[in-house]
This record gives structure tokens, C-alpha cells and sequence, in this order.
């Protein structure tokens, strides 16, 4: 792992992250996990990804892993970090993976600084909610019971994401997501990268039409169910490699 020191207002924030491989060719990849996480939750993936020539940046975001707590978590800390990273590592444009928070993070990012995502995979991102209606579905940031049985197995198996999660980010977060923000949607168009939007189908606490139209609003959006819930890459894993990976080798 590699620290980075990141200045906040409040001091150096210690972000983690794990390095691999060489392509002078092609951009890295960059790997952000959803919340609770860590960069762990790629090993699969990443490992395919570097059997094929690909160099992979695995990030531990603010208040998850190895990475620093920290004394503020809105989602534009998160989209700020990632820039950072790439930022430190001298890394121009990226082709990025993301889940959940760390996929509206990265969509943030590439909304931001639309030149430096070349491609981008986003499974299972909570997307803002665009007017009460959105917010009388009550849909983001929970977890269904049955998500939270099948992510036991992995959390028995890896109790250090859980361990070091710092649980402050699960309230700040979910307040975020508790106010309308049309504004968001309209940002998407800024957004000049071919994305793949991943739903985890029917058995996910996100409905899967709100994935839809995210993906619809997306100047390059693809969409694809793979009916695996919350944690497509985890409890699907070769569906998502195969998907996640043709797409990136598109070029």
C-alpha cells in the first residue's frame, strides 16, 4: 500500500491506496469500493485485470480501510479525494470501476474533470433524487435485509473493513441523500466518458428503473442487469469481470 497526504482544513488526510502493474499503453484502472468497504473487495477483479497487461490503482476512501477518518464526509470530499489521487500519482486520465458510494463518487469526479475519465463502470450507484416523488421512495443508502445476510459471509471471511469503517460516514452520507437535487441530473451531460451502469436487478434496494434512466440521461450510457443484488462484483463475480472488462477493453 501507498499512503498519500492529502491537506485538508483540518490536517493531512492519510489516504491508502494499492498500486499494481505496468501499462505504458493504456490508462490505469482505478478501483473505489462502495460503503463499509475497502479496497480488498477488488481482489478478484483486479487480479484479472492485471493478467491482462492492466495497471490498477485500488482506493481506500476518507473513513473506510487503512485510509484516514476524517472530520467532514460530503460527496464532494469523496470526488475531491479520487481527484487527488490521480492528481499525486501523475495520472492524466483513467479509466475507472466503482460501487455504490464509490461510484457516485467517481460520477462526480467525471462530472468535474470530464478529461480525465477515459471510460467508467458504475455498479449499483445510488443516483440523487430528483424531486419528492424520489424522496418519498425512501431508496438509497439501506440496505435490505437480504443484502445485509449475504454480505455476512464476506464480512466473517474480512471483518477489517467493518473494523476500521468509521460509522460517522453512513449517517453523513445518507443525510445527503435526504434533499431533492435536479441539479445533478443536469450535470450529467457534462459528463463526456462512456459509462456502464450496472444493476443488481430486483433484489437490490435500488430500483432498477432509477439505474435505467440514470444511464439514459448519460451522454454515453449503457445499461445491464446482472440479478445478484447490491454487490454485483462480490456475489457475481465472473458476470461482472466478463461485463466490466469487455467494456473496458472497448476502445
Amino acid at each position: 500500500m501507498r499512503v498519500l497526504h492529502r491537506p485538508t482544513a483540518s490536517g493531512d488526510l492519510a489516504l491508502h491506496v494499492r498500486v499494481a502493474g505496468v501499462d505504458p499503453d493504456r490508462p490505469p484502472v482505478v478501483l473505489v469500493h462502495g460503503m463499509a468497504g475497502d479496497h480488498s473487495t477488488w481482489r478478484t477483479f483486479a487480479r484479472a485485470l492485471r493478467r491482462e497487461g492492466r495497471s490498477v490503482v485500488s482506493v481506500d476512501l476518507r473513513g473506510h480501510g487503512r485510509s484516514g477518518h476524517a472530520a467532514t464526509y460530503r460527496l464532494d470530499d469523496f470526488r475531491d479525494d479520487l481527484r487527488f489521487v490521480l492528481d499525486d500519482l501523475d495520472i492524466d486520465v483513467a479509466d475507472v470501476v466503482a460501487h455504490s458510494l464509490g461510484a457516485h463518487s467517481a460520477l462526480r469526479l467525471a462530472m468535474d474533470v470530464p478529461n480525465r475519465v477515459r471510460r467508467i463502470v458504475l455498479e449499483e450507484i445510488p443516483p440523487m433524487p430528483r424531486d419528492q416523488h424520489d424522496l418519498d421512495e425512501n431508496i438509497v443508502v439501506a440496505a435490505s435485509l437480504g443484502e445485509r445476510v449475504r454480505g455476512l459471509g464476506w464480512a466473517v471471511r474480512n471483518p477489517v473493513p467493518i473494523i476500521r469503517f468509521d460509522r460517522r460516514v453512513a449517517t453523513e452520507v445518507s443525510t445527503q441523500f435526504e434533499v431533492a437535487d435536479p441539479d445533478w441530473w443536469t450535470r450529467l451531460r457534462a459528463v463526456t466518458a462512456p459509462a456502464l451502469v450496472i444493476s443488481g436487478g430486483r433484489r437490490s434496494f435500488l430500483p432498477p428503473q432509477h439505474l435505467r434512466s440514470l444511464s439514459e440521461v448519460l451522454p454515453g450510457g449503457r445499461f445491464t442487469v446482472i440479478g445478484a443484488g447490491h454487490s454485483v462484483h462480490r456475489d457475481r463475480t465472473a458476470d461482472f469481470g466478463s461485463a466490466a472488462g469487455e467494456f473496458l477493453r472497448s476502445p
